[in-house]
């Protein structure tokens, strides 16, 4: 069974999920969105004697990166990334924190994923929808057999992301959301990069 621990991070709150199966992958674990607080989430994943082997970005606005260093030094997990999302990792004005007055950046080894791709990750499958709009390169995860998606700040529990920052577009984000999101069941459980989960039911 996979479980799934959220943990929100840093000024801003974004979640940072912890997800593992005892059953498909003994003692391995896996971490959407590095956001912050790294120390807290190297801990946790100690106390819980798991070994973090990947490490799934939704999207690389500072909120969701600033721990991706120390925790890929203190684990070497594979970062998957989407391509268009590259250069926001080394800008601090790309990935908006400079504005925000903390500057971030995380030059880390990223494995590129695209639209459509098929992950295996915990022992199952993992589906990547390209959702951009809210900043490029936003991807979501969907863990088909679990019926969840990890959305990042594509949709959010009643609302979606912000389309205001640069590269943002409202007719994308929602054009993605509407084609790749609202094609799922309305069992879906939505983890979204702020705030509570959802369902796509809810969302609809």
């Amino acid at each position: 069974m996979l479980i799934i621990r959220q943990h929100p991070v840093g000024p801003f709150q974004a979640n940072a999920y912890l997800a593992w199966d005892e059953e498909r992958a003994p003692g391995e674990a896996l971490l959407v969105d590095a956001g912050a607080e790294a120390g807290r989430l190297l801990a946790e994943l100690d106390r819980r004697g798991l070994r973090l082997t990947a490490i799934l970005q939704t999207h690389a606005h500072g909120d969701h990166i600033a721990a991706l260093p120390e925790v890929v030094a203190a684990t070497r997990a594979t970062v998957y990334l989407h391509p268009d999302a590259e250069a926001m990792l080394v800008s601090a004005e790309e990935n908006l924190s400079a504005f925000a007055g903390f500057p971030i950046t995380a030059a880390v080894a990223t494995t590129a994923i695209m639209d459509g791709a098929r992950l295996t990750l915990l022992g199952r499958p993992v589906a990547v929808y390209h959702t951009p709009g809210h900043a490029p390169g936003s991807v979501c995860f969907h863990f088909v057999e679990d019926d969840v998606v990890f959305t990042g700040d594509a949709l959010f529990r009643g609302s979606i992301g912000r389309t205001d920052f640069p590269g943002g577009s409202l007719e994308t984000l929602l054009t993605g959301i509407r084609e790749k999101l609202l094609a799922l069941s309305d069992e879906t459980v939505i983890y979204p990069g702020h705030m509570e989960p959802s369902t796509i039911g809810r969302e609809r």
